[in-house]
């Protein structure tokens, strides 16, 4: 572990990391762990709108319950808004620096994963890491193809407005 912050992160915390990453998507945490190199984060509330941002409601709320949450699953990481989530980002990228996505997988693979994820942690983590980034690609194009039916479906309207207007 790199202990350059003395902060101190809970097993919850990382083992709430490691679920998302085990038997959901990792979209969130992918996209954030993007987001925190580009720019300091040091709450969850700003985290959570840049997030939201990049990839829509739908992976944002990814395994909360809430019906934002259109993905569905049986994974639930808490009720609402999903600021555990982001508020663990934050602890553990100060707990472990930049690398903090790998070196919290790795440690979640290494001491609470499934037995499959133990057997190789390091290499465990990076596959997770791998399979996420493919999910992410995935949900941005979705989240910019509803943006795309949005803004076609305002337009056919303002068309069908201005096509009265010219009859009236």
């Amino acid at each position: 572990m790199n202990t350059n912050n003395n902060i101190e992160v809970s097993r919850e915390t990382i083992v709430l990391l490691g679920k998302e990453f085990e038997f959901a998507s990792g979209v969130r945490a992918t996209v954030a762990s993007k987001l925190m190199q580009e720019s300091a984060f040091e709450d969850s509330c700003a985290l959570f709108e840049y997030v939201e941002e990049a990839i829509g409601s739908a992976y944002l709320f990814e395994s909360y319950d809430d019906p934002l949450n259109t993905r569905g699953g049986e994974l639930v990481l808490g009720q609402g808004c999903p600021f555990p989530s982001l508020d663990a980002y934050i602890a553990l990228e100060q707990h472990y620096g930049d690398q903090w996505l790998a070196l919290a997988l790795a440690d979640y693979a290494a001491h609470h994963g499934s037995l499959s994820l133990r057997s190789d942690p390091q290499g465990s983590a990076e596959a997770l890491i791998e399979r996420a980034k493919g999910r992410t690609a995935e949900a941005r194009l979705s989240w910019l193809g509803n943006e795309l039916g949005k803004v076609t479906q305002r337009l056919v309207g303002l068309s069908g407005q201005i096509h009265e207007a010219r009859v009236a």
